[in-house]
């Protein structure tokens, strides 16, 4: 390496004036649970096979579950 790089790259960075704003390094709370909020998130994706037994407990499932949602109100 030679011992005149430095110097040049001293003198080309001396040649730029550059303002650095102020801003604060840390951010504040508010800001990281903003960030967490709204940070854009993908939804999984799920591959679901049914078979025809699959498919039939599937379609069944929804009026299981009303009638046995219902069973209280018959003994009222």
């Amino acid at each position: 390496m030679n011992d005149k790089e430095p110097e040049t790259l001293v003198q080309k960075l001396d040649e730029y004036q550059v303002d650095v704003p102020d801003f604060p390094m840390k951010k504040s709370r508010l800001d990281r649970v903003a960030n967490w909020l709204f940070d854009p998130v993908s939804l999984p994706v799920w591959e679901v096979h049914f078979t025809k037994k699959g498919m039939a407990v599937a379609m069944f499932f929804p009026v299981l579950l009303t009638i046995i949602s219902a069973i209280p109100f018959i003994f009222l």
